[in-house]
């Protein structure tokens, strides 16, 4: 695979469509993918368009029902209700986000469909009474069946182009940037314009010009009620999909392209003559160059198009544009893939169609995928205190995104594996992953690696925070002298696998909200460290005592969380010399070097260790210890935290004594901190006195960029 400069690949060049600067034109196709339960967009649909988003990129929705009668498949979306367009609404902002252009495909499928998907069980409708034979879908196994649809009135059809200017109107409340309108595939519209369908005798059928009536009335109507400058239409007058063929395709796709010019509209994107049916591509005479000629706007191509013809249709000025349906689909990458001459990953037919929300959906490897951190400055586990009834709250998607530069790595606030994990308003359960979701897709659309901290607090909590008044739970019964925690319950041993197992399903959670990968917080007093440390741990089962026992419960949790999401995305927070919460060591050196050195067998993917500078929270002391020892015995990636600048941030990385820098503070009171350190800026500080305000902007989303401009 040879890197190929991108004058040379046609495909990755610029291009304006309008109002609209494209920087490439590869443009995804518009994909039914049956994953919109209840015929409403769900929340994975944010990562899948994400995911196939650049900057000034073209996407073409999944095509989207226009009324209650549009539906004729198993979970498409709609956008006619209130509830449709909501939940469009954060998938929109996730492709804009990365830079994107969004249009929504409308459609009505017309005929094809069944009493079934109908309202009150009635009769599909159509420009016919005839009823398409049953017919293999796509998956090559279910068979479609269909039901006698019913001929609409003439007096019905301004409803129907009143429902596509409607939801036209909803597309826009959504966000998009536009709408195509499917006039495609057997579909609706294309049963009025094809006449081996249309067998009507009113103005609507019969001529050319009565049987394209009804298409130029929908983008009339949509135009007036968007602007001609958002309105695309998808056309296959050549394809015979669903029985629906016309005796003159060239005739009829000539005078639609030429009809369309009077309304201005933005674009127009057609179906090669080769795609005769859906997926089979087959020689053809016949071609959309006179199409192309004719029509003033810009010219999408579409149909069984690869790398080399996409690239050629360009460059011969077939097309402006060349949308990519199934390859699109395989490969989230697929712009990058074509610029580099990259292979493809192969799709995977009998998963298109599927419910699931992951596989064959968003699971479809980039090209990279290796977790690369292109900034050494990490964004260190912070507890904010805004999260409000445990429920990660919409504010913190600005701040993880305020903090996100183009492969940085950020950690989240330490978050509680349980409903016992508590000792500050913080938990991670069904609902907060659903509240995780749109902030871990913010990150990444900005390019950011973000890992979730899972964290049981142990004793350092009272009974106000456990279920039922409960006492917090530890390695021991002796509680810290502070009058905000309750004396502990020493957790015996056989309740122990339990607790390991809330930090696996935790793990789990946080990969299902889109998380890259878990830390373990193994550090400053909290559970974890309860056991690990002598000073705390007084037990006298194979969870304490000696060294090795004393770290058992904290392998426990690694294996069990590398089991579960795999080593390459785990890591693990330490600070063996630290005695927060009154927890120290009285050999932390062998403690931690004992802990680097047996975590190796796992191959976790890296190790987050406190300075021993660090005794205390926020507060440093001259130490002659070194974390050098443990950096020199742990075999990944090695990340060092506790007090750092600038200065010894960059000595720390130029001595090898670690491989990335974690900042707290710094971090937290200057959002662009990596680029204030690039530059030698001066820094904003921080106020102590505002980190855990339940104030969702002050201390927490207020703090200047050195530009003061910020924008995702």
């Amino acid at each position: 695979m040879g890197e190929v400069p991108a004058l040379d690949v046609p495909l990755i060049t610029p291009y304006k469509m309008g109002n609209f600067q494209l920087c490439h034109r590869v443009v995804l196709a518009p994909l039914t993918r049956q994953r919109s339960y209840g015929n409403v967009p769900q929340p994975h649909a944010i990562l899948y368009y994400s995911q196939r988003t650049t900057k000034g990129g073209l996407l073409i929705s999944e095509a989207t029902g226009v009324s209650d009668t549009a539906q004729g498949y198993p979970e498409t979306p709609g956008i006619w209700t209130k509830e449709q367009v909501e939940a469009w609404k954060p998938i929109v902002d996730a492709v804009h986000a990365k830079g994107g252009v969004f249009f929504c495909q409308i459609w009505h499928v017309g005929r094809i469909s069944n009493t079934g998907f109908q309202p009150n069980g009635q009769a599909p409708i159509s420009s016919t009474d005839k009823m398409p034979t049953p017919q293999i879908r796509s998956n090559g196994t279910d068979v479609a069946r269909f039901t006698p649809p019913r001929r609409l009135s003439t007096e019905e059809i301004p409803q129907h182009v009143n429902d596509f200017r409607l939801a036209a109107r909803n597309a826009m409340e959504a966000g998009f940037d536009g709408v195509e309108i499917h006039g495609a595939h057997g579909y609706l519209i294309d049963q009025f314009l094809k006449d081996q369908v249309n067998d009507r005798t009113d103005k609507y059928g019969g001529s050319l010009e009565n049987r394209c009536r009804f298409a130029l009335e929908i983008v009339e109507a949509v135009s007036e009620e968007i602007g001609a400058d958002r309105v695309g239409i998808r056309l296959s007058p050549f394809a015979n999909y669903m029985e629906s063929g016309d005796s003159n395709p060239e005739a009829l796709g000539l005078y639609m392209v030429e009809s369309l010019n009077k309304y201005n509209i933005l674009y127009s994107h057609m179906v090669e003559p080769r795609m005769k049916t859906v997926g089979e591509m087959a020689e053809s005479p016949h071609s959309l160059v006179p199409m192309r000629k004719a029509f003033h706007g810009t010219f999408i191509v579409a149909g069984g198009y690869g790398r080399e013809d996409g690239n050629k249709a360009v460059a011969e000025d077939r097309a402006d544009l060349v949308a990519y349906g199934r390859h699109f689909l395989a490969n989230p990458d697929l712009p990058k893939r074509f610029e580099l001459d990259a292979p493809l990953n192969k799709y995977d037919r009998s998963t298109f169609y599927i419910s699931d929300p992951v596989v064959g959906y968003t699971d479809y490897p980039f090209l990279d995928e290796t977790i690369h951190a292109q900034v050494k400055v990490v964004l260190a586990p912070l507890t904010r205190q805004r999260s409000y009834g445990n429920v990660p709250q919409p504010h913190a998607i600005l701040y993880y995104a305020q903090r996100t530069t183009k492969g940085g790595l950020l950690i989240s606030e330490a978050t509680g594996v349980s409903d016992t994990a508590q000792g500050h308003t913080w938990y991670m359960g069904k609902e907060q992953v659903e509240a995780w979701k749109p902030i871990v897709d913010a990150v990444h659309a900005k390019g950011g690696l973000f890992f979730c901290q899972i964290w049981h607090v142990g004793r350092v909590s009272n009974t106000g925070f456990q279920p039922n008044g409960a006492a917090p739970i530890s390695s021991t019964d002796k509680g810290v002298d502070d009058a905000q925690c309750s004396p502990p319950r020493r957790l015996s041993t056989e309740e122990i696998p339990q607790l390991v197992e809330d930090f696996r399903l935790a793990a789990r959670n946080a990969m299902e909200a889109g998380f890259d990968g878990v830390e373990i917080h193994g550090a400053h007093g909290y559970l974890i460290d309860q056991f690990l440390k002598d000073q705390v741990n007084d037990r006298t089962d194979k969870y304490g005592g000696s060294l090795e026992n004393r770290c058992k419960l904290a392998h426990e949790i690694v294996e069990a969380v590398t089991e579960e999401i795999g080593a390459d995305r785990v890591g693990i927070r330490l600070s063996p010399f630290a005695n927060y919460m009154e927890s120290g060591d009285s050999n932390p050196e062998a403690l931690g070097l004992y802990m680097a050195s047996s975590l190796n067998k796992y191959n976790i993917l890296y190790c987050h260790m406190v300075e021993p500078r660090m005794k205390t929270l926020g507060d440093m002391a001259e130490s002659p210890k070194s974390l050098v020892p443990m950096r020199k015995a742990f075999h990944g990636t090695f990340i060092v935290a506790g007090g750092y600048g600038r200065e010894d941030g960059n000595n720390a990385l130029a001595e090898n004594r670690a491989d990335l820098v974690a900042y707290g503070r710094p971090f937290l009171a200057n959002p662009d901190l990596p680029k204030r350190y690039e530059l030698n800026a001066p820094l904003n500080k921080y106020n102590r006195s505002t980190f855990y305000l339940s104030d969702p902007v002050v201390g927490y989303t207020d703090y200047p960029f050195l530009d003061e401009k910020f924008s995702t």
